[in-house]
């Protein structure tokens, strides 16, 4: 039996309201050669029998859940997908989130002429009522710039092993695709669950290039249930005990290399705290920044 191209890894828990459209989002591809794998996480809601009405109608749509229907975590979610996958590549879309129609089509046109192991492309937001949307607009609009702006080489890739050390630089799972190998050697065991896409882009980036489509073909659901809306009272200890062991692997891994760049990973702590909040104060300005990290705790 023929393989897809890709594997859309559908992760899903208790976002019945928004699972059909995902889904459907993904059926409406212009590129169709995919199959499409929903993982429930122990969903509490008919999110299961929501996806399994949809695999009943349609072959490529398979429905996969821990033994006993149990929640385990986002990281055993994924795993359960990644086993059960078949494509080439694997293409993320958050159970809450949709794609514009040429989504998949362009990041296929876009590896044609890319030696790349990840693509990813822009994103708009989809608000909902009573969602913070202020965090979004001094974060997304500024690192898609940066990638914008970047001096690719001829076959349109980049490096993004320095610059994700101090961000989180593709800021949602749904606007990425990743070729299946490299992320089955990747560990999926975050130190910080919430930060498990950051996590495997920093280990992404120690073994392949990047690519980026400036289109916005991705758009992320914000609202108040998501991991993303609140601050966490813990973020800076959160982000030491992250730091703590990206700089283990670059260290203790024989992964460091000699290049300048790469010894960023010896800096302290406070320099990556302390750099977004000036990244972001360019961008807003002081008095709105103070305002908007207020608000988000």
């Amino acid at each position: 039996m023929r393989k897809p191209a890709v594997s859309v890894l559908i992760a899903s828990y208790n976002y019945e309201p928004y699972l059909g459209d995902a889904i459907q989002s993904v059926l409406a591809q212009t590129w169709q050669d995919f199959e499409i794998l929903v993982v429930d996480d122990g969903s509490s809601d008919d999110s299961v029998a929501l996806a399994n009405s949809y695999a009943a109608k349609d072959a490529r749509i398979r429905v996969l859940q821990h033994k006993g229907g149990v929640n385990r975590g986002l990281p055993a979610t994924l795993k359960v997908g990644l086993a059960a996958a078949k494509g080439m590549y694997i293409a993320f879309l958050e159970s809450d989130d949709l794609w514009h129609k040429t989504c998949l089509q362009q990041r296929f046109a876009t590896l044609h002429h890319a030696d790349a192991g990840v693509v990813f492309n822009n994103i708009t937001p989809l608000p909902m009522p009573g969602a913070d949307t202020g965090w979004f607009q001094s974060y997304v609009p500024r690192v898609m710039r940066a990638h914008s702006r970047r001096k690719c080489t001829p076959d349109q890739t980049f490096s993004l092993r320095t610059a994700l050390l101090f961000e989180n630089r593709i800021p949602t799972f749904s606007c990425s695709m990743v070729r299946r190998d490299l992320l089955d050697a990747c560990n999926l065991l975050s130190p910080v669950p919430r930060w498990l896409d950051w996590w495997i882009w920093i280990q992404l980036s120690e073994k392949t290039r990047f690519c980026f489509v400036p289109e916005e073909l991705t758009l992320w659901r914000l609202h108040a249930a998501s991991y993303n809306h609140k601050v966490s009272a813990t973020y800076l200890v959160e982000g030491a005990l992250f730091w703590k062991e990206v700089r283990k692997r670059r260290l203790h891994k024989g992964i460091l290399q000699t290049d300048a760049k790469d010894l960023a990973v010896l800096l302290p702590f406070w320099t990556v705290p302390l750099l977004r909040f000036w990244w972001i104060v360019k961008e807003c300005g002081f008095s709105a920044t103070l305002k908007r990290v207020k608000k988000r705790l």
